[in-house]
């Protein structure tokens, strides 16, 4: 038996964020990388779309490509002391796949790496948290997945964390991220080189619930 899981809402579309003015929520901690949606003016958007919202908003800034498992520990040290009801990632596939680890170690500080990559007795969430991704680029698809890899720079290993229960609540999909990022064709290019990279993950990784064969896996290369 085999199970396909997406987000249960899916907005796309021109004024997609605007769906955020509708969010019911008291706290969302915010996570993004670099400064891009800051001069892009896209942050300020979606701080004013949760104001509206009458939801409490935190920033986590400056997650890097492929998150470390620092950053991922950091951020769940900060949920835990602001409280949210909501986890918004924001950006391409780092922000997200590190605002997932972040989300589950808030929810279970006891957790380990080892526990969920290896997908053994994975934690039920949404005991604290929901989760919403906003995507800006168009590749690994981590804002509708169950994925995340978390990277162990002391020790050079890379943990697959892929289990239904980290796929995002939902998914906002606005043209306007894209449209507003100078360097959307290299994003596209280091998005392309990331889902690669992630479909190697898999290869090396098949230890998880989630099938990715080999038949999966060579589609994916033509495709891309």
């Amino acid at each position: 038996m085999q199970r396909f899981t997406l987000p249960r809402d899916v907005y796309f579309g021109e004024n997609a964020l605007d769906y955020l003015k509708e969010l019911e929520g008291e706290k969302a901690v915010i996570v993004i990388g670099g400064g891009s949606l800051k001069r892009s003016g896209v942050l300020d958007i979606v701080l004013n779309n949760l104001k509206e919202a009458n939801i409490e908003t935190k920033l986590i800034e400056g997650i890097s490509p492929d998150p470390s498992v620092e950053s991922a520990m950091e951020g769940a040290k900060i949920m835990e002391e602001f409280g949210p009801d909501w986890i918004i990632a924001m950006g391409g596939g780092s922000p997200i796949d590190a605002a997932k680890a972040m989300w589950i170690f808030y929810e279970h500080p006891d957790a380990t790496f080892e526990q969920i990559s290896s997908n053994e007795n994975f934690p039920k969430m949404r005991n604290k948290a929901k989760f919403l991704a906003i995507s800006s680029t168009s590749g690994t698809a981590t804002e509708v997945t169950a994925f995340s890899v978390i990277t162990d720079y002391d020790t050079g290993i890379k943990y697959p964390i892929a289990n239904f229960e980290i796929t995002p609540d939902v998914a906002i999909v606005d043209p306007l991220l894209p449209k507003t990022n100078s360097l959307h064709r290299n994003g596209c290019i280091n998005t392309r080189n990331r889902s690669i990279c992630r479909i190697s993950t898999s290869t090396i990784h098949g230890r998880t619930s989630i099938t990715c064969n080999k038949t999966h896996i060579r589609r994916s290369y033509r495709l891309i």
